[in-house]
């Protein structure tokens, strides 16, 4: 069965950083249709992937997918988030942490600290190792134990870069066995 797995990307969209590293990554494990305000574009031979990128977090009548928020997202009104979606964000950004602050839905923190649920381990100029700190649950229902893998740059990358994009393939579900490429 085909499961089109959707990324709601949200905050400053000026900010590209994260959505240049995103598309290829995803391209690259089973394409990805990307829609924003300025552009719309696919990427890769498939469709296992749908991205919008906006400003603020929009109305969500979907029952599952991932929501990415970036450091730039500003205050909004409280939208409610589905149970089904898994929300990423960096550990210090306060603004993401406080849009979620009354939603039920499961959140992946980002950053270099030990309580974060994605960290980094160790870096390099070609990749990174990065380390799932605690049991994640993918959009299917699988359970992650805590390990670490690699990451290799397609070109260059930020560490934020690599951890937004490596928890966007982990929770859709992609083997991290043999690492990624960001």
């Amino acid at each position: 069965m085909f499961r089109l797995i959707f990324i709601l990307l949200c905050g400053d969209p000026a900010d590209t950083s994260v959505t240049d590293a995103l598309l290829p990554a995803l391209a690259r494990c089973g394409g990805v249709r990307y829609f924003s305000a300025s552009r719309v574009l696919r990427r890769g031979e498939g469709a296992g992937f749908l991205v919008f990128e906006t400003e603020k977090i929009p109305e969500i009548e979907i029952g599952s997918g991932i929501l990415l928020l970036k450091n730039g997202i500003r205050p909004q009104e409280p939208v409610r988030i589905p149970p089904g979606f898994l929300c990423v964000l960096e550990t210090k950004n306060a603004a993401a942490a406080a849009l979620l602050k009354s939603s039920a839905c499961a959140a992946v923190t980002c950053g270099t600290g030990q309580r974060d649920t994605l960290s980094v381990a160790g870096l390099e100029s070609a990749g990174a190792t990065l380390s799932l700190q605690r049991n994640l649950t993918t959009l299917a229902g699988k359970t992650l134990e805590p390990h670490d893998f690699n990451v290799r740059f397609a070109g260059e990358r930020s560490p934020h870069q690599a951890l937004f994009v490596s928890a966007a393939l982990l929770i859709s579900g992609a083997d991290s066995a043999a690492g990624f490429v960001i």
